[in-house]
Formats: structure tokens, C-alpha cells, sequence
């Protein structure tokens, strides 16, 4: 039998606070590769638990504080199926910047805050290739996969945002959006501001205290 001192021991452990129901998650969550702090293996599975023994202990809201150069994309979609799953209220808080991995984990929060000074980078990624032709032609196949699933969730969170109505009307359509998001990246890194973040939807509002997650 699992007690609740052990459990809470656990998550203190693991950045995460039982009491007040937040999860830091932040470059060197869980890892000891000081050159790539990134998302990996060991911060998605311990983000996966952290998160689920926050949502069996109740159903009131849980706060994500993330701070990530992004990462992986195989244990970046870890994090962000597994707050798409959660049953409770997840807001997501990014600081200082939200690029590549990280800035499609936030498009997971019910709530998806970010602070003044933080930016957002998104881009196509990169990969590397090795071994038989028809290895190297099937995983070229999967990268293209990856950056549909990209644009997918980029789209539908960006089909709310101001530019995107001021662009193509009240209602733009998530295919709209995808040309647009598609023709953006193909000129490489796209770093935006945090007030252009929110104005192109990747983002709820910018905030500048810890008051207005209580709110």
C-alpha cells in the first residue's frame, strides 16, 4: 500500500510539490547531460509520473512551470499526449523560452500562459540519417509524418489567434494556417516575443505574476 508521505516524497524528489499541485519542468529535468538539457528519456518519464500521481490524488487543476531548449520529439510528444490525456485543468507557464520540443508541449495546456521576457522558436527540426537505402527512405518517410503532426498541432491552436482572423477573416480554416505556418518555417529558425506569441495564438496571455494563477 502507497501512503500519501510516501508519494509525496517521491514527487519532492522528482520537481514536483504534491501541495500545491505544480510540476517544474525545466532543462535539466532529471538528466545528467550537461551539453544537451534537452528533452530525453528520463525528463518524459518522470514527468509521466508526476503527472499522473497529481491527477489520481485529485481533480483540481495542475500548473506546469517550464522552462526548455526542447529536445526530443519521441519523449516531447511523451509530455505532451500525456497532458492532453490528464482529466484535470493543466496551465502551462513557459519562461525565458519556449523552442522546438517545448513550444509544442505548451500547445497541451488547457491554460497556456507565458511570461514577458520569454520567446518562442518553432521549426522544422532536424534529423540524421544512416544505414540502407530503404531504412534511410523510410525514416525520411516518418520525418515527414513528424512535421504534419507539427503543423496539425500548431494549426489548431493557432486558427484562434488575432493575426490569423485579421488575415484571412473571423473564421480562418486550420488549412489556411498550415500554408502559412509551412511557407514561415521553410526560411529556418522562426523566433517570435512573447506578445507575438499570443497575438499569433501559440499562447494565451502574457503574464507578469504568480497571482494570476490563482485566479
Amino acid at each position: 500500500m502507497i501512503h500519501d508521505k510516501d508519494i509525496l516524497y517521491d514527487l519532492h524528489n522528482y520537481n514536483s510539490n504534491l501541495d500545491s499541485r505544480e510540476i517544474f519542468l525545466h532543462n535539466h529535468y532529471g538528466s545528467n547531460d550537461e551539453e544537451n538539457p534537452g528533452v530525453e528519456y528520463k525528463m518524459s518519464n518522470t514527468f509521466l509520473k508526476n503527472l499522473r500521481a497529481l491527477e489520481l490524488k485529485s481533480s483540481n487543476p495542475i500548473i506546469i512551470h517550464m522552462q526548455s531548449v526542447g529536445g526530443e520529439w519521441s519523449d516531447g510528444m511523451v509530455i505532451y499526449d500525456a497532458i492532453s490525456m490528464c482529466r484535470c485543468h493543466v496551465t502551462i507557464v513557459a519562461y525565458g523560452q519556449a523552442e522546438s520540443m517545448s513550444s509544442i508541449i505548451l500547445q497541451a495546456g488547457d491554460t497556456r500562459y507565458i511570461t514577458p521576457n520569454t520567446y518562442f522558436m518553432s521549426h522544422y527540426g532536424s534529423t540524421a540519417a544512416n544505414g540502407e537505402y530503404l531504412s534511410v527512405q523510410n525514416w525520411a518517410k516518418y520525418e515527414k509524418h513528424i512535421c504534419e503532426v507539427m503543423m496539425e498541432i500548431y494549426a489548431n491552436s493557432c486558427v484562434s489567434g488575432q493575426f490569423f482572423k485579421d488575415k484571412y477573416g473571423a473564421k480562418p480554416t486550420t488549412d489556411k494556417v498550415k500554408n502559412f505556418l509551412y511557407r514561415k518555417l521553410k526560411s529556418g529558425d522562426w523566433y517570435i516575443t512573447a506578445d507575438e506569441a499570443v497575438y499569433y495564438g501559440f499562447a494565451d496571455e502574457v503574464i507578469n505574476t504568480w497571482q494570476k494563477l490563482k485566479s
